[in-house]
């Protein structure tokens, strides 16, 4: 009886970059190393919060794994609410899924991740390490579990790398085709980026689907966001950056040579704030669409307000001046394909993305560089 109870194995990884690829050492090894747990028909152990733990959640999900959810308790989620979403995000076979709730009463949130990693490690009975941070908390809990006597399975350790240079990008101005901006004297743009998670309506198994097989390319790149946007001819709106009850989609009047004074590394929130790429509309027909200009002040108007331009106002605010970006917003999502073909473009970063974008879109495109 006893041959046939499951061990139960964890893949090991230290906190990744934001923007992993298929080629990434710890991703190729994570892989192997839960077939190789799969093989020896073991229960794997997952998690979510982390990219490093979802993607073994992803995996397991993807290769019908018998796995064990360790579920860090959201006092402001229902459990039962939490549960049927991670299964419907992760397409988890709820019959090769059981749960366990990692609680805890310790005021500092902050310390639940490591929590988490403690009450993975001590239920496994086999550790598969993949990218280990030296001196970090992992590296010290897996010595202890070594000496503690667990298996440790190092044949698919891989050495730590950081990878969060592929995050950042800078626009050179001297490069810019300087006839760019006579084509928009009459446009407002929405200016996209890349994506540090799931698209606004991507599962999170589609997204951990595409980082598995995307080799080499970030498959969420400012590129890609715009050629997803145009393939389903709909804006999306957010309401990060903004009021929850406003989720909109934001544009700008700046003609494309000076909102490359906007294209900035956001070191808080590790992301640039727009990248080369957009969809302009024209002003006229923006009228027809509800898009309206977003008006300036300090926090106390806010409350002044009626509620019908409560939407389109933006504080000055303390930690950044918000005027030059010249703001426009359409609340809620816009349909793309009733925009008339003579009243929408496109913008990429370079010449040689525009054939990319017209396998899509057969409309007006063009390039922010020059031809070199």
């Amino acid at each position: 009886m006893a041959d046939n109870i499951r061990k139960k194995a964890v893949i090991l990884n230290s906190r990744q970059g934001l923007r992993p690829v298929g080629n990434d050492p710890w991703i190729v090894n994570s892989q192997l190393a839960l077939r190789h747990a799969i093989s020896r028909n073991c229960t794997i152990l997952t998690s979510t919060g982390m990219k490093t733990w979802e993607l073994v959640l992803f995996l397991a999900s993807h290769f019908k794994a018998h796995q064990e959810i360790f579920l860090p308790v959201n006092d402001n989620c229902p459990l039962e609410d939490t549960k049927e979403e991670l299964m419907s995000q992760f397409c988890i076979d709820p019959e090769l899924c059981d749960w366990t709730l990692v609680e805890h009463d310790h005021p500092d949130r902050n310390i639940l991740p490591q929590l988490r990693d403690k009450s993975i490690i001590g239920e496994a009975d086999i550790l598969y390490p993949v990218s280990i941070r030296g001196g970090g908390n992992l590296e010290k809990m897996i010595a202890e579990a070594r000496e503690n006597g667990k298996e440790i399975v190092a044949d698919f350790m891989v050495e730590y790398q950081d990878t969060e240079h592929r995050c950042r990008i800078s626009v050179d101005p001297s490069k810019i085709d300087n006839r760019i901006d006579s084509h928009f004297q009459d446009y407002i743009i929405h200016w996209t980026k890349a994506s540090n998670t799931v698209w606004p309506d991507e599962s999170l198994y589609d997204h951990y689907h595409a980082l598995f097989n995307s080799a080499s390319v970030y498959p969420r790149s400012g590129l890609s966001t715009l050629l997803r946007i145009l393939a389903g001819c709909k804006l999306l709106p957010s309401s990060r950056h903004y009021r929850k009850e406003y989720p909109a989609v934001a544009f700008s009047s700046l003609l494309p040579s000076e909102a490359v004074a906007l294209m900035q590394w956001r070191a808080r929130y590790r992301e640039m704030t727009i990248e080369p790429y957009g969809i302009a509309i024209h002003k006229d027909y923006a009228d027809t669409l509800g898009i309206r200009k977003v008006f300036y002040g300090n926090p106390e108007m806010f409350g002044y307000l009626e509620d019908k331009d409560k939407a389109y106002f933006q504080s000055i605010g303390t930690k950044g001046f918000w005027m030059p970006e010249k703001e426009y917003r359409h609340i809620g999502a816009i349909d793309l394909s009733f925009v008339p073909a003579d009243r929408m473009a496109v913008i990429v970063g370079k010449p040689d993305e525009i054939e990319k974008v017209r396998e899509i879109y057969d409309g007006k495109i063009f390039s922010l560089y020059r031809q070199t």
